[in-house]
């Protein structure tokens, strides 16, 4: 198994950990940017990481599979 096959949902996963961070600090400091609050960008975030975590998912069973 090698890191190359990750990196995808690596970067899928670090995206949605970034957009996780800018959302709780659009929350602390109460600021909103036109329909982009920070609960719809904290939701969006949270969509992303469950996204990266099913493709490692993906990737694992046909790493398995194919052994």
């Amino acid at each position: 198994m090698k890191l190359k096959e990750f990196i995808i949902p690596i970067i899928v996963f670090l995206v949605g950990l970034i957009l996780t961070y800018l959302g709780a600090l659009l929350k602390i400091i109460h600021f909103e940017i036109g329909f982009l609050t920070s609960n719809i960008l904290l939701a969006i975030a949270t969509f992303i990481k469950v996204v990266a975590v099913i493709l490692v998912m993906i990737k694992l069973i046909i790493i398995y599979k194919n052994k």
